[in-house]
């Protein structure tokens, strides 16, 4: 934004210091000018007084009105003149209070730019303090995330062969029970047959 306005003050400044260079040089052509139509007239005065008899030269000559009209058109040549020259110091004077006007309005542009470029954050130091600490905390954290997940993953796969081992031992216990079980049976089953032939003996030799 304010090089912007630096380049649109520089461009105004130009065309306005161009618009008073060209129109010194139109004044100065003017000026020129009347000086010229001013040795015209009085050449040609020259001539026609020269070319007079000498009885026709005082009165109203022919020359004498040309030198008065000569001096007439001079005087309004003149008059023209300083009116232009006076236009022109006017809008001189408007130029010049413009330019000032600009100049003053680049300065409050430029010194606002320095304000806006000095002007910092008061909690600036304390925040990069905090982000510095954030850094080294998140580079600690990295290594302590990858040992929680090798962790986690070993875990995991014990508790798989925890459950694994476990549903082993629960099925061989069953079969433990069911032998036990059966071989209780079966051990009863002749025990009771052995305790059947001892009575039946001890029937047969009288023994009640």
């Amino acid at each position: 934004m304010a090089m912007m306005a630096e380049v649109s003050v520089g461009s105004l400044e130009q065309s306005l210091r161009e618009t008073l260079h060209k129109e010194a040089e139109e004044s100065e052509r003017r000026q020129k000018a009347a000086e010229i139509q001013k040795l015209v007239w009085e050449e040609r005065r020259s001539v026609i007084s020269a070319s007079l008899p000498p009885h026709l030269s005082g009165g109203t000559a022919p020359g004498e009105q040309a030198k008065q009209d000569s001096d007439s058109a001079v005087k309004i040549v003149h008059a023209k003149e300083q009116e232009i020259e006076k236009r022109k110091l006017q809008v001189r004077e408007k130029v010049q209070a413009q330019l000032n006007r600009v100049n003053n309005e680049a300065r409050s542009l430029d010194q606002l730019r320095k304000e806006l470029e000095g002007l910092e954050d008061p909690t600036k130091q304390e925040v990069a303090d905090i982000r510095k600490k954030i850094e080294v905390v998140d580079r600690e954290l990295r290594p302590i995330k990858q040992l929680c997940e090798k962790k986690e993953k070993e875990l995991k796969d014990a508790l798989e062969t925890y459950n694994e081992k476990s549903k082993i031992k629960t099925d061989l216990v069953g079969r433990l029970m069911d032998i036990v079980t059966e071989s209780e049976r079966q051990r009863m089953h002749k025990l009771e047959e052995l305790n059947r032939l001892l009575e039946e003996m001890g029937r047969s030799k009288g023994f009640t």
